[in-house]
């Protein structure tokens, strides 16, 4: 898990940056309250392939030898993503509840064609052995096709990564800042851009570097707050979501035996597993330079059943 001197010293990182660099320090408690502890991935060095069973994105996989290379639906390969190594990643694990990943073993992650269509056809696979792998390429030009994409060594850093767009408070974050807004000598209150201003913290704060390709059990980047819903919708009743929580929300509802409760709690433990966003340097292109998601449930993260996720795509 993340170290509790490691929580405090981004904790303390990010309320001072609020605070000094972006004039927002009367809304700190509810930025940070808000924010999610979880899992940064940057990319390293170029990968060399010099050794099997390290963390790894882009370019190609170590698998075990009786494993098969994951096929679409049509019988084409799919494209190989990353392999990450629990053991890279337990020190990092969120402290928060929000995720508990094998203490051991590799999970990959693997995707078919990739459009604006939701969802996209995809593979986690965990494997709870890292002996015995093997370099392996596909037997033939993969779904997304193109050049093959560059492997990177992965660099592993804890994060505490703060509401996106949609899933800020703005109504909140208004009251609070207006409760302490400074009030000129005309009497008019001096509120200025204040979303704004939020928005580019939060852009700053959660991509600090053109290293990070990724993240875990954090924010997705979206227009609605709903991504949830989606997931779910495709997890547990096999349907893709229409874009209505109304009525995405009535047929969980009636899943889950009528406990509307029981579905805002699955909704809230309803995970980010993993979310790529477009990185040249490796290669991953996401239509209009979006973002790439993978969700679980959080019983089925602590199950270990990879096999039900949902992976879809954000791209504005």
């Amino acid at each position: 898990m993340i170290k509790p001197e490691q929580c405090e010293r981004l904790t303390r990182k990010a309320r001072k940056t609020l605070e000094e660099e972006y004039d927002l320090g009367a809304v700190a408690d509810l930025v940070l309250d808000a924010g999610r502890w979880g899992i940064r991935l940057d990319v390293s060095t170029t990968d060399e392939y010099r050794r099997t069973g390290n963390s790894r994105v882009g370019g190609y996989p170590d698998l075990p030898e009786d494993l098969d290379w994951p096929l679409t639906e049509d019988g084409v390969p799919m494209t190989f993503l990353a392999q990450l190594n629990m053991v890279d990643l337990s020190p990092y694990t969120p402290n928060d509840g929000r995720g508990t990943l094998p203490e051991r073993g590799m999970l990959y992650f693997f995707i078919g064609r990739v459009n604006a269509a939701y969802p996209i056809e995809h593979r986690v696979i965990y494997e709870p052995s890292t002996h015995n792998l093997v370099k392996r390429e596909p037997d033939g030009v993969t779904a997304l096709g193109g050049e093959p994409t560059v492997a990177h060594a992965v660099t592993i850093l804890p994060n505490l990564e703060v509401p996106t767009y949609a899933y800020i408070d703005v109504a909140a974050l208004n009251e609070m800042y207006n409760a302490s807004t400074t009030v000129a000598e005309d009497g008019s209150s001096i509120e200025g851009d204040l979303f704004d201003r939020y928005l580019e913290f939060e852009s700053d704060w959660n991509h600090p570097s053109p290293l990070n390709w990724g993240g875990m059990f954090g924010y997705p980047e979206r227009q609605q707050p709903d991504a949830e819903h989606q997931a779910l919708s495709y997890i547990e009743l096999g349907e893709e979501y229409n874009g209505s929580e109304q009525e995405c929300m009535k047929k969980l509802t009636a899943h889950y035996g009528g406990d509307e409760e029981l579905v805002w709690e699955e909704l809230s433990d309803t995970l980010l597993l993993l979310k790529i966003d477009t990185h040249d340097a490796i290669g991953f292109q996401w239509l209009n330079r979006g973002e790439l998601q993978f969700f679980i449930r959080g019983a089925d993260l602590e199950a270990e059943q990879f096999d039900r996720t949902c992976c879809s795509i954000y791209s504005n």
